[in-house]
């Protein structure tokens, strides 16, 4: 059995269960959480995921403590990899955080397949470099994917609040209240630049906090060539408070090059119909010259 096999095997299984409490796993989560918490400071601890494989968090940060609890993060998107990523693809993870999403892909896309991990702020790169060091095929990347290749400003907010550092939109203005967020130069590069010395994707994750556009922008050239399947993160109150654009504006662009869209419900797919507003969610773009189709629910 492949590690791909396994992979869904476990999520099977985790679907089966997926309504019943681990207590004792819960339980000692929030103990390690209220630990962080009272200590003052951000505690790195290991955590097994739904399928087996270790991964180091930090508590009391948020995507680590469902990470903690479940095993997995974001149920939709778990299911949208499982679904579409094959043995021997090549994967990028922009906004790869602690690399959850980087350590999925890694098991379904198997020895022959290629993952790119792509998180441009130090205290999160460490933690998700020691994360990719459990798998070969984990490659980190030191740089924020966006339209343009060089410097870029941007938010960071300490490890703590890791999952919502972002990239300074044109309309953001700052909160004076807000004293974790630090303003920062991080380096960016055109994903057409990077796939043209690295290899094309077959499947990207996008989850850059509303700056989803520019990275778009920044792929045109592969988005034209290749047509990798894409998972965007989608929430207009994110765009807007990064000073980025709305999230209809993504749906739109990808539309425009014959995309199809699909969201997820109880982990299956189904057409998506636009909608001038979003709240959060994460919506799967395949386009209709890859050969794999998600499965449609009836």
């Amino acid at each position: 059995m492949t590690d791909r096999d396994e992979v869904k095997l476990h999520w099977l299984r985790q679907n089966e269960r997926r309504h019943i409490r681990n207590l004792p796993r819960w339980a000692k989560v929030r103990i390690e959480k209220k630990a962080a918490k009272w200590l003052g400071k951000a505690c790195k601890v290991s955590v097994p995921l739904f399928w087996g494989q270790e991964m180091s968090v930090v508590f009391p940060e948020f995507v680590s403590g469902r990470l903690g609890k479940f095993g997995y993060f974001e149920d939709d998107v778990t299911s949208m990899f499982i679904d579409c990523l094959e043995s021997g693809m090549t994967f990028y993870d922009v906004g790869s955080h602690f690399g959850y999403f980087s350590l999925l892909a890694s098991s379904l896309v198997g020895s022959k397949g290629q993952v790119f991990a792509f998180e441009p702020t130090a205290s999160t790169y460490e933690v998700l470099t020691e994360n990719a060091a459990r798998r070969d095929n984990i490659t980190c990347c030191k740089v924020a994917a966006y339209r343009t290749t060089g410097p870029l400003a941007f938010i960071e907010q300490g490890v703590g609040r890791s999952s919502l550092n972002f990239v300074i939109g044109e309309g953001y203005e700052p909160d004076p209240a807000d004293h974790m967020a630090r303003e920062t130069t991080v380096p960016a590069v055109k994903l057409d630049d990077f796939a043209s010395q690295h290899g094309e994707p077959d499947f990207l994750k996008i989850d850059t906090e509303g700056a989803e556009i520019p990275v778009l922008e920044g792929m045109i050239d592969t988005i034209a060539r290749c047509h990798p399947t894409i998972v965007l993160e989608m929430g207009d109150h994110v765009c807007s408070s990064t000073g980025n654009g709305l999230s209809r504006q993504n749906v739109d662009f990808l539309l425009r090059h014959g995309y199809e869209v699909f969201e997820y419900r109880n982990r299956d797919p189904r057409p998506h119909v636009p909608r001038a507003s979003y709240s959060y969610t994460n919506l799967l773009f395949r386009h209709p010259t890859r050969m794999t189709r998600p499965r449609i629910a009836k």
